[in-house]
């Protein structure tokens, strides 16, 4: 026993003053110009223009992106069979002018895929989210 009196014990963590887990200026700066790095290089990830090479070797993919969609001519036959593939950094979707009941949409690298019976005539696709057709994401079906 020790007459009544308790001694305490302390621990130092770091610096007076500053918490364990607190970074260093410098170290912060570092921190955030890696994670700026990495999101920009992910940006140009999902944002890529599809090479001639993936647009030629997937009929009836149409890849949507700000603000286009590739190739601006598709052609097929009565069962058109497309698939919206979202290389953009934002939501899109793909409506068939003048056809009701068919319509495509996409999260940014994602795709979805459906088919529709058409006569044959040449048909404007084009993406609803407002303001993306004004922009240029337009393309011409040609249904043979």
């Amino acid at each position: 026993m020790d007459n009544g009196s308790e001694k305490r014990q302390t621990r130092k963590l770091g610096p007076p003053g500053r918490l364990p887990w607190e970074l260093s200026a410098s170290t912060g700066v570092v921190v955030f110009g890696l994670v700026i790095t990495v999101g920009f290089s992910l940006m140009a990830l999902l944002g890529r223009d599809p090479s001639p090479a993936e647009a030629e070797s997937d009929p009836g993919v149409v890849v949507a992106r700000e603000f286009s969609f590739t190739p601006e001519r598709i052609q097929s036959g009565r069962a058109v069979a497309l698939t919206l593939r979202n290389s953009g950094a934002t939501y899109h979707d793909l409506w068939i002018e003048g056809v009701d009941g068919f319509s495509l949409s996409s999260h940014p690298g994602r795709e979805d895929s459906g088919t529709v019976q058409l006569e044959p005539g040449r048909y404007t696709i084009y993406c609803s989210i407002p303001g993306h057709r004004e922009a240029g994401m337009v393309a011409e079906l040609l249904v043979g």
